[in-house]
């Protein structure tokens, strides 16, 4: 009788289990999990094209976001479209949603190497903060990376291909859906091996983040412009830059461009304040 109770409690453990994979699965969790209260990331925002998305970005001020510059440097030309949502977790509806007035891209920036890949987008409206939109700070005096972990928040990229099978409204809702997760940071040596790697030598540019259990460099938008923060501090935003010959299946980092690189830092306060940059060397 005993083992026959053993067998069943044995059966149900084990029949729970797989449910719960099967759970964890079908809400495409992963390392991300989902956002559920626009007050918690109120400087997070969304950059579409059209209803698009494209990127995510960070406010940080009444006028301006910070953002990756690769996926809007041919955008310029079609600023018209250019949308941004804020105050939402879903980047389809909710917040505010207001037009772009203005793309700068770092003068630095080649779409050859990852770094200067950062850009900022201007308003066509002056913001009013509420609990749901709030710009974030940013870091200004370099340190060292030295934290355990970083948050990153940002949205699924859209699916380049249509499924095989029509998807559900809740998968299709879930996508939408702001994602959060905690990034570690790679060790300095091997970052700047990675680096080194690709030709640069500038690690004072770039931060890089593992993300659990390895991550695809080239998969397109992973986390393109995502705010990479530390205690409330922006320290970076994920660059979209990947290699010209990038091999589907290749495991890497994220890069980060960090906010508080002379060059950038001076950059973004210039372009704050309608100064033009004065440009230092880049020898």
């Amino acid at each position: 009788m005993n083992i026959y109770i053993c067998v069943l409690l044995f059966i149900k453990t084990v029949s729970s289990k797989i449910e719960t994979v099967q759970r964890l699965s079908n809400a495409e969790l992963d390392e991300h999990t989902r956002v559920t209260n626009s007050h918690v990331f109120p400087y997070v925002v969304a950059i579409l094209q059209r209803s698009k998305y494209v990127s995510a970005g960070a406010l940080i001020d009444e006028n301006w976001i910070l953002t990756a510059a690769d996926g809007l440097f041919l955008m310029r030309e079609t600023l018209k479209l250019v949308k941004v949502r804020l105050g939402s977790i879903n980047y389809k509806k909710g917040g505010l949603l207001l037009p772009a007035k203005l793309i700068q891209i770092h003068p630095y920036f080649d779409d050859k190497s990852p770094i200067f890949d950062v850009a900022m987008v201007q308003l066509a409206e002056t913001l009013r903060f509420t609990p749901k939109i709030k710009a974030i700070r940013l870091q200004k005096t370099f340190m060292d990376v030295a934290a355990t972990h970083f948050i990153v928040t940002s949205w699924n990229p859209s699916l380049k291909q249509k499924p095989k099978h029509p998807e559900s409204m809740e998968a299709i809702e879930r996508r939408r859906m702001l994602t959060v997760t905690h990034l570690h940071p790679s060790e300095v040596e091997e970052c700047a091996a990675e680096l080194d790697a690709y030709g640069v030598n500038k690690t004072d540019l770039i931060m890089c983040l593992d993300p659990p259990g390895g991550s695809e460099i080239c998969v397109e938008n992973r986390n393109v412009g995502a705010p990479v923060v530390l205690n409330g501090v922006l320290w970076g935003v994920v660059s979209s830059w990947k290699t010209s010959d990038c091999d589907q299946g290749a495991v890497g980092p994220s890069f980060v461009t960090r906010v508080s690189a002379p060059d950038v830092t001076s950059w973004i306060h210039a372009t704050l304040h309608g100064h033009r940059w004065k440009h230092k060397s880049n020898e």
